[in-house]
Order: structure tokens, then sequence, then C-alpha cells
């Protein structure tokens, strides 16, 4: 069974986890401490980008409107305040900088554009109940007054089966915002060890030892499936990422093994 070979495995772990994985077509699951609430770290970013599409969808928002951004919104870990010579963006280049980059200033952007309360009412109506926007990427003030970002396996798994089933926001909505995890540029967990033709689209989340990462496997082979991992209070950095390569590699060789 998944379970038992996942608990054997990670039993001596040096690290806190949280874990959901489910099997699209077999339908094995297997799900370890996924309501436990830790911060979300740039896992948040997958609730900032449906509220986005959400607005689309609505006509409140338009994916091509153009933002331009002064240098004071600027912020480290970004590709954005790197491009001195480019001041806009569309609203969709923002997103996909926010996802496959994980780019902070396109993130704050973002976030002042749809809204903080918002994004955390979608949140809520979506049914995420272990999960809020608190604060601004590298808000160290919102840090220090109790301000965070929390989310749960849980809701990050439940998203993502209602983003793979097209019920998250729309048909058309889900089928891009899958297109744009599709093009995810840290493969520095889950991906680390898979087939380099293997499509998955993923969002990983980077704080100091705690490594997140979360996506959909697409595999005609070994079915579809859902993997979702948090590592929090690991020994260190390294050694989470390692944690969530092997523990992705052990499962994608399960269902194949399985089949």
């Amino acid at each position: 069974m998944l379970e038992e070979l996942l608990k054997n495995s990670l039993k001596n772990s040096e690290a806190k986890y949280s874990l959901a994985v489910k099997n699209l077509r077999s339908k094995e699951n297997c799900y370890i401490n996924t309501h436990e609430v830790v911060p979300s770290a740039s896992i948040i970013k997958l609730f900032i980008m449906s509220e986005a599409f959400n607005k689309n969808k609505m006509g409140k928002l338009n994916l091509h409107e153009i933002i331009k951004i002064d240098n004071d919104k600027k912020v480290p870990f970004s590709i954005v305040s790197l491009l001195n010579s480019v001041e806009q963006y569309s609203v969709k280049d923002l997103i996909t900088l926010m996802i496959i980059q994980s780019d902070n200033t396109a993130t704050n952007v973002l976030i002042d554009f749809l809204g903080i309360d918002n994004i955390n009412n979608f949140i809520k109506e979506r049914g995420f109940k272990n999960t809020v926007l608190g604060r601004k990427m590298m808000d160290f003030e919102g840090a220090k007054a109790g301000k965070d970002n929390y989310t749960s396996a849980y809701d990050v798994f439940s998203f993502l089966e209602k983003l793979y089933n097209h019920n998250l926001v729309g048909e058309e909505e889900d089928k891009l915002m899958i297109d744009i995890l599709s093009h995810q540029l840290d493969f520095s967990m889950m991906r680390m060890d898979m087939l380099d033709d293997l499509k998955i689209a993923h969002k990983t989340g980077d704080l100091n030892c705690l490594k997140h990462d979360a996506g959909i496997v697409y595999s005609e082979k070994v079915g579809d499936y859902i993997f979702v991992m948090f590592t929090y209070e690991a020994k260190s950095d390294g050694y989470a990422r390692k944690l969530i390569c092997k523990t992705s590699e052990q499962i994608y060789d399960y269902f194949q093994n399985d089949n």
C-alpha cells in the first residue's frame, strides 16, 4: 500500500511534513498531516492567480490590461526588479512571472490590483478553510506584527483537484492556469529526478528550513496524479528539498510498478 510505503520511508525524517497524494485514475491515495496549518511561503500565489482568473471570467478584469510598475513597488527576489528598462507588464505576464519564477514584485502588484480582501473572499467562497493571505511578499513589518500567509496540504490538494476537474473557476480559465503552472522553472524538488518529458503543473514554496511543492503530474503510463508535500522545521534547506525529491520519485515509481 502506498500509505504504508510512505510512512515507513518518512518515519525517521529530520523534518515535519504534510503529504497528500491521489492517483486520479486508480483513486489510490495517501493523506498524512494534511490539515496541519503552516506558513504557505509562495504556495499562496496559487490562490492569488485564481482570483485574477475569477475576476477575468466575471468581466471585472482584462488579462491584457497593462500595469506600470514604479520603482518604489519593486522588492527583492524579483526579475521585475532587475529589468530596469521594462516598466509595463500585462496582468497575464505578471501572473506568469508570479507562478513560474515566483516573482515577488509581480505578486505584490497583483495583490494591490486585485485587493487582499477580494483574494481572501475567493479563498473562503471556494471552501479553503485553512488558507489566508495576511500580508504581501517581503513585508517584514507585517510579519513582525504577526501577519502571515497560511495554508494546509488539504487546501492545496483540494485546489489542485478542482483545477484538474475544471471546476475551480471555469474550464477555459482552469486550462490557462494549468498551462502557466506547467512552465514552472523551479525543478529543485518534486521535478528534480523525474523524466524530462513528463508534464507537471506545479508551484513551489521556499522559506528558511521550509520547502513546499504541489502539483498535478500528467502521465498516461501511470495515471494522472496530484502530489502535495510540505516540509517545515527541517534540519536544513537542502535536506528538505531532497526529501520532497525522494518522495516524489518514490510515488511515481510506485504507481509505475502498480500498473
